[in-house]
C-alpha cells in the first residue's frame, strides 16, 4: 500500500470543489453552440453580479514555443472571451457572477446571443487543401511549416526497399476523474489561485502574462488532491483568467468547476495526428532513413504548446533505431475544432505506432523475423545521436528487447492463431530545464517543498523516501508538500514522464546541502535546531527511457470485437524508486495505449457538432473491457541524475499503441490506417 494513496480509497481526500472560502461566488460560462460564425449581438443577463465579454476584457491566451517556432510560424492566440467571431463548440462567449451556483443554469437561459453561422472546416486534409481561411492571412489555414532534415541524405539513392503508411491517429479527450476547476481570490494586495493543477508554476506565469500583473503578486495552490490531469491541468485556460479578474473586479473569491459536459467540448484535446511517412531500406534490412510529412490537428487557435508538437512528433520518429537520414516536413493545421494539447504521451505514442508500422511492414516485405530487424537496426546502450540532432543518453535497449523477446517467442506458442506483437520504443524523459525544491528542518521533524504537481503519482512518498535514505531520517518525520508557488523559488510541474526523476533529484541534492549546513549529525540537528534549510534548482538535460512490449489479441470473428489476452511490458526504470507506483503507472498507461487503438474517439460531424456528450459516448472503458492480464518488467539501467531513475508514466501508452494495434493486423491479416480500429473496421470484406 503506498501511504498517501489510503486518504482517496477512504474518502477522505481534499478536491478543489471542497474547498469553499467565505463569500465565495460562482462563475459561468456561455459557450458558443456553432462550430464557426460571427457574433451579430449578445443579450446581457440583468441578474448577475457581473457580466464580461470580449469588450470588458480585450485578452489572448498564452502560447508556449521557442523563439523560432513563434517568429517563422503563423501564430494566432485564443481570446479568453470570443472576439467576434467563433471558431469551435464550446468556445466563451460571455462570462457572468453569480451567488449561487445553482443561478448558474437560469442566468445562462436568459443570455440571448445571435449569430452568422458560417461553414465550418474540421477535416486536417480538407483544411490543408481549402482556399477558405478560418484566421485571416493563414493560407492552407497551415500555423506550422517546418522542414526537419538532417543526415546523410543522399543515402536514400541506396535504398532497395521503400515501404509507407498513412495513418490518421483520431483526437482523444483527456478524461481525468476529476474536471478542471479553480477558485481565484483578490484580496486587495495578491491574487490567489487554488486550483487542480498539474503545475501552479505554469499557472502563474500565464496569469502573470495574461493579467500583466508582477509575478510576486500571484500565488497559486493545489488542494491536498488533484485527481488526473493527462496534460490536460498543465496550463492555465480562459476559466482561470475570467475567474480571476473577476474577483479583482468583485473583491470577493470566484469559483469554477468545470462540469463534464464542460470538459469534453473544452481545450485541450489530445491526439489528432496525420502522418504519410516512407521508410528506406537495404534488402539486408538495414533502414537507412524515413521522409514524408506530419499534420497536426492544432484546432481552432494556437493554445498552450501546441505549436511545437508538429516538431515533436517528428524529432522522434526514428524511435530506438539508427537511421542515416530523416527528412520530415512537420505541419499545424487550423481546423474548427477545439485545441489540441498534450495528452498522457503528448506525441511520444503517435511517433511510435509511426515507426513501428514502418518497421513491421519492412520486416514483412524482406520475409525477416519482427525481432531480428528491430535488433538488427536498435542503437545499443551507449547512446546515440540521431539524424536530426537529437541526442539519446545510454539506457538498457537490448535488455529490454532481449527480456521481451523471452516472452514473445513463449507467447507465439502458447497462443497459436492469435495476433501476437512485439515493439520497441524510447520515451523522451522531459527533465529540462529541471526544477526546484527546499529542504528544512522545523519543529523536529523535515519538510520538504517540491515545484512538481501529483495528479495520481506518489510524489509524498516518493520524495520522502529519497530524502530518508539521503538524511538518515524515518519517513514518518518527513512531510512533503508539494504545488504551491509559495514553496520554491522555481518549478516547473508534472508532466512529460519528470517528476520522480527530476523533482527527486532536487531533493536529494537540497538534502545533501542541508547536511553540509548543518555540521551535526541529523539526529542532533533535529533536536537543537530549527529553521535551517536549502533550496536548490536541479538542473538535468533530457533523458530516454526505453521499453519493449508484447501484446496477445483475439478477434471475434462474427461480431468483430477484439479482446486483448495478455500484455507483457518491459521498461528500463534506471532505478526502480517505489515498485507498485511504476507497476502502477505502467500499467494505468497500456490501457489508455489499448484504449485508443479499440475505443476511444471524439466524433463530429460535418457541421463540428461534438457527437459525444459522455464519456461513455468517447469510449473510455470500463472494468469489462481492462480484463485482460498485464505482466510488468522492470530493467534498471541507471540514468545519469541523482536519483539514476528514469520516468514512465508515459510508457505504457507509447508501447501499447503500436503493440495492439500491430497485434491487430497480425490476427486480422489487415493493414490499418487509422485508430481506433472499430469493429466493423475488422470483419468488412
Amino acid at each position: 500500500m503506498i501511504k498517501e494513496d489510503l486518504p482517496k480509497i477512504s474518502g477522505k481526500g481534499m478536491y478543489i470543489d471542497d474547498l469553499n472560502p467565505m463569500n465565495t461566488v460562482y462563475l459561468g460560462i456561455v459557450r458558443s453552440p456553432i462550430a464557426r460564425g460571427i457574433i451579430k449581438s449578445i443579450s446581457k443577463p440583468e441578474k448577475a453580479l457581473l457580466t464580461l465579454t470580449w469588450e470588458d476584457a480585450k485578452i489572448y491566451m498564452p502560447v508556449r514555443a521557442d523563439p523560432e517556432t513563434l517568429k517563422q510560424s503563423n501564430i494566432v492566440k485564443m481570446p479568453i472571451l470570443a472576439d467576434g467571431k467563433v471558431n469551435f463548440v464550446g468556445q466563451p462567449v460571455l462570462a457572468y457572477v453569480v451567488e449561487d451556483r445553482y443561478e448558474i443554469e437560469d442566468i445562462t437561459d436568459e443570455v440571448s446571443i445571435e449569430y452568422e453561422e458560417l461553414k465550418p472546416i474540421i477535416n486536417i486534409e480538407k483544411a490543408m487543401n481549402s482556399n477558405d481561411e478560418i484566421h485571416s492571412g493563414a493560407k492552407r489555414n497551415i500555423s506550422v511549416d517546418k522542414l526537419l532534415e538532417g543526415g546523410e541524405l543522399s543515402a536514400k539513392k541506396r535504398a532497395e526497399i521503400i515501404v509507407s503508411r498513412k495513418i490518421n491517429q483520431t483526437r482523444i479527450i483527456s478524461n481525468p476523474m476529476e474536471p478542471k476547476g479553480i477558485i481565484a481570490f483578490w484580496d486587495g494586495e495578491h491574487l490567489n489561485i487554488y486550483g487542480s493543477f498539474q503545475s501552479s508554476f505554469r499557472v502563474k506565469n500565464d496569469l502573470r502574462e495574461a493579467l500583466n500583473l508582477p509575478p510576486e503578486k500571484i500565488r497559486v495552490y493545489s488542494p491536498q488532491n488533484v485527481g488526473g490531469g493527462f496534460g490536460n491541468k498543465v496550463p492555465a485556460h480562459p476559466e482561470y483568467v475570467i475567474a480571476s479578474i473577476a474577483s479583482m473586479k468583485l473583491g470577493r473569491p470566484v469559483k469554477w468547476i468545470e462540469t463534464r459536459y464542460e470538459h469534453l467540448k473544452n481545450p485541450t484535446v489530445g491526439r489528432g495526428v496525420l502522418s504519410d511517412i516512407k521508410m528506406y531500406a537495404t534488402k539486408q534490412g538495414e533502414i537507412l532513413g524515413i521522409e514524408g510529412y506530419i499534420a497536426v490537428d492544432l484546432g481552432a487557435y494556437n493554445y498552450t504548446l501546441n505549436p511545437t508538437t508538429p516538431a515533436f512528433i517528428a524529432q522522434l520518429l526514428t524511435g530506438p533505431y539508427k537511421m542515416k537520414f530523416t527528412s520530415i516536413r512537420a505541419y499545424g493545421i487550423f481546423t474548427n475544432l477545439p485545441p489540441t494539447g498534450p495528452y498522457r504521451g503528448a506525441g511520444r505514442p503517435e511517433a511510435a505506432l509511426i515507426h513501428e508500422t514502418l518497421v513491421e511492414d519492412l520486416a514483412n516485405e524482406l520475409g525477416m523475423d519482427p525481432v531480428e530487424i528491430r535488433r538488427k537496426n536498435l542503437i545499443g546502450d551507449n547512446g546515440y545521436v540521431t539524424p536530426l540532432g537529437v541526442k539519446i543518453d545510454p539506457a538498457g535497449y537490448n535488455q529490454v528487447l532481449n527480456e521481451a523477446e523471452k516472452y514473445y517467442r513463449k507467447a507465439r506458442e502458447v497462443y497459436k492463431g492469435k495476433g501476437v506483437s512485439i515493439t520497441v520504443f524510447t520515451d523522451i524523459v522531459r527533465l529540462s530545464p529541471g526544477e526546484g525544491a527546499r529542504v528544512r528542518i522545523e519543529n523536529g521533524k523535515i519538510k520538504i517543498f517540491v515545484g512538481t504537481g501529483p495528479h495520481g503519482q506518489a510524489h509524498g512518498d516518493t520524495f520522502s523516501k529519497l530524502a530518508s535514505e539521503i538524511l538518515g531520517v524515518p519517513q514518518d518525520l518527513i512531510e512533503v508538500i508539494t504545488n504551491t508557488t509559495d514553496g520554491v523559488k522555481e518549478g516547473i510541474g508534472s508532466f512529460g514522464s519528470r517528476s520522480a526523476t527530476a523533482g527527486g533529484s532536487a531533493v536529494i541534492e537540497a538534502c545533501k546541502q542541508l547536511l553540509s549546513k548543518i555540521n551535526m549529525p541529523i539526529e542532533k540537528a533535529l533536536k537543537e535546531i530549527n529553521g535551517v534549510e536549502a533550496e536548490v534548482f536541479y538542473k538535468s538535460d533530457d533523458i530516454f527511457s526505453p521499453g519493449s512490449h508484447v501484446a496477445v489479441v483475439d478477434v471475434d470473428k462474427d461480431t468483430g470485437f477484439v479482446k486483448v489476452l495478455e500484455y507483457y511490458a518491459v521498461d528500463d526504470v534506471g532505478r526502480t524508486l517505489i515498485k507498485e507506483e511504476v507497476e502502477g503507472q505502467i500499467i494505468g498507461g497500456v490501457l489508455q495505449g489499448i484504449s485508443q487503438v479499440l475505443w476511444e474517439h471524439a466524433p463530429y460531424d460535418e457541421n463540428g457538432n461534438p457527437l459525444f456528450s459522455s464519456i461513455a459516448d468517447c469510449g473510455v472503458p470500463t472494468a469489462v473491457e481492462a480484463n485482460y492480464k498485464i505482466y510488468v518488467n522492470e530493467v534498471e539501467y541507471p540514468s545519469v541524475t541523482s536519483a539514476k531513475s528514469r520516468g514512465v508514466g508515459e510508457a505504457g501508452t507509447t508501447g501499447a499503441l503500436p503493440a495492439v494495434f500491430l497485434a491487430l493486423e497480425k490476427i486480422t491479416h489487415k493493414k490499418f490506417n487509422k485508430t481506433p480500429i472499430y469493429p466493423w473496421d475488422i470483419i468488412e470484406q
